[in-house]
């Protein structure tokens, strides 16, 4: 199975459009399974008012769903989960945020596919206005905010996977999600597209093992798109 996450920064490409084809190409070249999605539009001008879900899951052959996260610009701007299968259960929680910050949520569901079942969160944690990743002294929301996502994934059965934008450096997300169990695919890094420096884009998983994972360039976003393989563990 092929777990990915990609912020796609609502579709945009190099020379500021909004191709959906671009994006579709793009997602699909992730051969996917299960897909995270973040900074996504539904009916953003910005984005010619597009629900980039749909377009995702229709050029993908997946079923999607879309949890967004705040009110913008005549539309709505979140997340999005898709899978080659089934996505039930579905929960959608908002993350605690400072005053004045951006709005923030995590979708909660179990995906079946291919006969495997796996409970997977999709989100996108706060991110630092006008800098590079956090520092440890200045990663306190995100840290509040990845252990409400981890606390809602305790509550649902294994294998469980987190995917998405955390926005944080591997030095303090990594030791956060080993502490709860889980194990995080290792990757080049994942921004910016061009010059990559950073990496804040996660796969991590609770009962599956990992295999191979790859960063993917593609013509839309600042970021670089991430897969991992992974395979049910016999217990």
């Amino acid at each position: 199975m092929r777990l990915a996450s990609f912020n796609i920064k609502n579709g945009v490409s190099d020379d500021g459009s909004c191709d959906p084809d671009a994006l579709v190409r793009g997602c699909r070249t992730l051969r996917a399974d299960v897909l995270a999605l973040q900074e996504v539009d539904r009916g953003v001008r910005r984005s010619n008012e597009a629900d980039q879900t749909s377009i995702v899951a229709d050029g993908c052959s997946l079923n999607g769903l879309y949890a967004p996260a705040r009110q913008l610009d005549g539309g709505e701007y979140g997340n999005a989960l898709l899978a080659r299968g089934s996505l039930v259960d579905v929960e959608h929680v908002r993350l605690p945020v400072m005053p004045g910050n951006e709005a923030r949520a995590v979708v909660v569901a179990r995906a079946q596919v291919d006969g495997v079942a796996l409970s997977v969160a999709a989100t996108h944690l706060q991110n630092r206005h006008g800098g590079p990743p956090p520092t440890p002294a200045d990663a306190a929301e995100q840290l509040e905010q990845l252990h409400v996502v981890l606390a809602r994934l305790a509550h649902r059965p294994g294998p469980r996977a987190l995917l998405g934008d955390l926005n944080m450096p591997p030095e303090i997300a990594v030791p956060v999600l080993e502490d709860a169990g889980y194990e995080v695919a290792d990757s080049e890094p994942t921004v910016v597209v061009g010059a990559p420096k950073f990496r804040i884009d996660y796969v991590a998983v609770d009962g599956l093992a990992l295999g191979r994972s790859e960063v993917h360039d593609t013509d839309v976003s600042d970021h670089r798109a991430l897969v991992v393989e992974v395979e049910r563990v016999e217990r």
